[in-house]
């Protein structure tokens, strides 16, 4: 496990995370515009710049269907100023339907499904709905077992002890088995925020 431990432990060194308490009512800055993103594609995969790897980006939580989402989306800023642990991000891009629209991206900060569900409830225009926790239906989680250390005998299980759904989301159905994800699972993506393996052995696919 030291190995894993290493390289989750350099991974966290270099997300700079911000310490937070949920339900505080510390206000948090406007968000940073990131680069320009090419319109959504149907799995998720948002090529960045002229290079050909893809960053899978989300819909914050309770977001309609991505049509209605961006009908209704104002680009405000509001559910990204809320959220605890800085997820939501505005990204700017040419086209004017899809610039400064709110987007997470898993592998960088994933939603923690906060207690307070905020980013939901700041939402002025019904782009985002408030659903309950397990309702939220932002992606699923799916494993590649190839990838993952379990396939080669390593007792690692981060994906499932750091979900915060817990075993009715995902688990290890038996002592040496694989990673299983069940329906239950929001598509938060702290399991592909955390997992070791480079590529990630769990990501987050849009539902």
């Amino acid at each position: 496990m030291k190995p894993i431990a290493d390289i989750v432990e350099k991974r966290m060194e270099r997300m700079d995370l911000p310490t937070w308490t949920e339900n505080s009512s510390t206000s948090l800055p406007r968000p940073v515009h990131r680069g320009d993103f090419t319109p959504y594609v149907p799995r998720g995969d948002v090529p960045v710049g002229s290079g050909s790897t893809p960053r899978r980006l989300l819909r914050p939580p309770g977001a309609l269907e991505e049509e209605a989402f961006l009908s209704r989306c104002t680009s405000c800023g509001k559910c990204a100023e809320v959220c605890p642990v800085r997820a939501i991000e505005l990204v700017s891009n040419a086209e004017p339907r899809l610039h400064n629209k709110p987007v997470i991206e898993a592998q960088r900060q994933a939603c923690v499904i906060c207690n307070d569900l905020a980013c939901m409830k700041a939402c002025p225009t019904g782009a985002l709905q408030l659903v309950a926790a397990s309702e939220i239906r932002m992606g699923l989680a799916v494993v590649d077992l190839n990838l993952c250390v379990r396939s080669r005998g390593e007792d690692c299980q981060i994906c499932v002890d750091k979900c915060p759904i817990g075993p009715t989301a995902i688990d290890i159905p038996f002592p040496g088995g694989p990673v299983n994800v069940k329906d239950a699972c929001t598509g938060c993506g702290v399991c592909e925020m955390y997992c070791p393996t480079e590529p990630r052995a769990v990501v987050v696919e849009r539902r």
